[in-house]
């Protein structure tokens, strides 16, 4: 009888630890992404009156990581220093990382001022994924800055290299006057920042 007792005691315990660790919030892992500051170390990429591509890209690239905490995401840089990684590099490491999707942060230069706008980039050849992500990221970092839109364009580049989901970002042109005091400002670079994040969740949020 006492054996009885003590296996009903031992059955009523377990089945309490087991309804309490079902009903826990267990908390979601976070979802792997990687953010490329474009350019770097000898390659400054464009430069105008002063100011340098490859900071303002590993500024935002930063901006991006330490704003994207909380929201489910792991960012991960290809660099997080004034240092240059080889192109093909940047996406192995993605790859190796297990991250989901690439997106690299680039500021543009045209020989016209006038040229002003956000656009984004893939590959010649880039899948519907790439496509669909850089439209996510095209139409969040132009609601979230008010910037002209220049749509999705594609040429060769060195995203053919990885079969992730992938696009290139160029925020602005450091050749237009307007948009160029704008891409200093921290407030219009938190915007930015914000963009690429929602631009990312959404198109998570559509797989």
């Amino acid at each position: 009888m006492e054996r009885w007792a003590l296996l009903l005691v031992l059955l009523f315990t377990a089945s309490l630890v087991l309804s309490v660790l079902i009903s826990r919030p267990w908390p979601e892992a976070e979802v792997v992404v990687v953010v490329d500051a474009g350019h770097g170390g000898h390659d400054s990429g464009a430069s105008v009156a002063g100011v340098r591509e490859k900071d303002l890209n590993l500024a935002l690239a930063l901006l991006v990581q330490e704003k994207a905490r909380g929201k489910g995401l792991r960012v991960i840089l290809t660099r997080t220093t004034d240092t240059y990684v080889e192109l093909v590099e940047r996406v192995r490491l993605a790859e190796r990382a297990g991250a989901v999707l690439y997106v690299s942060i680039h500021a543009n230069y045209h020989r016209d001022p006038r040229v002003c706008g956000v656009e984004t980039w893939v590959d010649t050849n880039a899948s519907p994924e790439s496509v669909r992500l850089a439209e996510s990221l095209q139409r969040a970092v132009v609601w979230a800055t008010g910037a002209k839109d220049r749509g999705v364009r594609r040429q060769t580049l060195y995203l053919r290299h990885t079969t992730l989901p992938a696009a290139l970002v160029e925020v602005g042109y450091l050749s237009c006057p307007a948009e160029r005091e704008k891409l200093q400002d921290p407030a219009y670079q938190e915007k930015i920042a914000e963009g690429i994040i929602l631009g990312i969740l959404s198109f998570l949020r559509e797989r």
